[in-house]
């Protein structure tokens, strides 16, 4: 039996690094009822807030919720208490905060595990390159220099995209950078801009093509597979339930394939294996 978690209230956005108290574990198994205490930053696909939340990140913490109630006879509801539009700063109330989970798309790396618990990944992504339709093709980014010369780039900062900013930045010297809040803000920039190019998740792209935006994928990725997590500040304790529920096993099912499909398209389901 699937058991209906209630949404909560969410409020505006944090000033930085605002810190917030949610229950722990131990308070909510004790009392046999208890609050996810959440914030986020919009991530098309993922996370958006409309007239009610919805994305991949929703639907598995709702299943999160009947896992816990099944389990355990806890019931759980979800407050998501703040959006944070800066992605920085989201990060930084995370860290900030108490037993609050934050739902975005954040890449899994050694460097924020020194900052943050995570759940196990609970999607992978991948990371490309986004330009205009009318812009040259690349194959390899030893072309950029001669292919796209006169071109400028525009990046998230603080995500783990800076990366591969500085690795393009040696390919180019000289190239102009400047920063946007999120791909949302940037890629629609591009669709009326032919000399912008980005570096963008995978699930960004495929929204926005989505929209009839003339933009187009090129044929190169940035690393590997990035794994995608929530995470929480590092003295919480419901970690251990999450890697009860977001098993390799569950990632195989109808059921999380479905809730990927629905929020992403079906074209992203070869990405997953």
């Amino acid at each position: 039996m699937k058991y209906l978690l209630v949404f909560l209230s969410m409020g505006c956005s944090l000033v930085h690094g605002q810190k917030l108290q949610g229950d722990s574990w131990a308070k909510v198994k004790e009392q046999g009822k208890g609050t996810i205490t959440a914030v986020f930053y919009q991530s098309p696909g993922l996370i958006e807030k409309n007239t009610a939340m919805s994305g991949v990140c929703v639907e598995l913490i709702a299943r999160f919720g009947d896992f816990i109630q099944r389990q355990y006879g806890v019931a759980l509801t979800v407050n998501y208490e703040r959006e944070v539009p800066v992605f920085s700063d989201f990060l930084e109330t995370v860290k900030n905060s108490k037993n609050v989970l934050g739902v975005s798309n954040v890449t899994i790396t050694e460097e924020r595990k020194k900052y943050f618990s995570f759940t196990p990944s609970y999607m992978n992504n991948l990371v490309v390159m986004v330009t205009h339709k009318s812009a040259p093709n690349i194959a390899s980014l030893n072309e950029l220099a001669t292919k796209y010369k006169g071109y400028s780039l525009v990046a998230i900062q603080g995500t783990s995209h800076m990366a591969y900013v500085e690795q393009i930045k040696k390919i180019m010297p000289g190239l102009k950078v400047s920063y946007g809040l999120s791909g949302s803000e940037i890629i629609p920039k591009i669709a009326k801009d032919p000399k912008i190019f980005t570096i963008q998740d995978l699930t960004e792209f495929l929204d926005k093509s989505r929209q009839n935006l003339p933009i187009k994928m090129h044929g190169i990725t940035y690393g590997t597979f990035e794994e995608l997590g929530f995470i929480t500040s590092k003295e919480s304790d419901w970690i251990p339930l999450w890697n009860q529920f977001l098993t390799k096993e569950y990632k195989k099912s109808i059921e999380y394939r479905k809730i990927i499909a629905d929020n992403l398209g079906k074209n992203f389901l070869p990405f997953l294996d």
